[in-house]
């Protein structure tokens, strides 16, 4: 069983159109359900690209919303040197170029 969601009367004439359109390229019914599904699928693979493109960047975080983005990290228990960090991101260490 599903939650019900409401969106405006435009929107819905929208997904109904959208729906046409899955089902004529297709070939086969497609439920709006199965459309937002994948719209939403779509959104979470593009993450922050879709955020920005669609409700804009806001910077700098508040106290809170910093806090609520550091509340998703969990700790996997793996100690990581800064070292190990350069190495992933960068493939080598970054360390400080010696001045001659």
């Amino acid at each position: 069983m599903g939650t019900t969601v409401r969106i405006k009367d435009e929107d819905k004439e929208k997904l109904e159109k959208l729906q046409a359109m899955a089902a004529l390229t297709a070939g086969s019914k497609v439920s709006q359900e199965e459309i937002i599904g994948k719209l939403v699928q779509e959104a979470l693979s593009r993450g922050e690209d879709f955020l920005i493109e669609n409700f804009g960047k806001r910077l700098p975080l508040s106290d809170k919303e910093f806090e609520k983005v550091l509340s998703l990290s969990t700790d996997w228990g793996v100690k990581t040197s800064e070292e190990d960090i350069d190495t992933y991101l960068y493939g080598r260490s970054r360390r400080p170029h010696k001045r001659k």
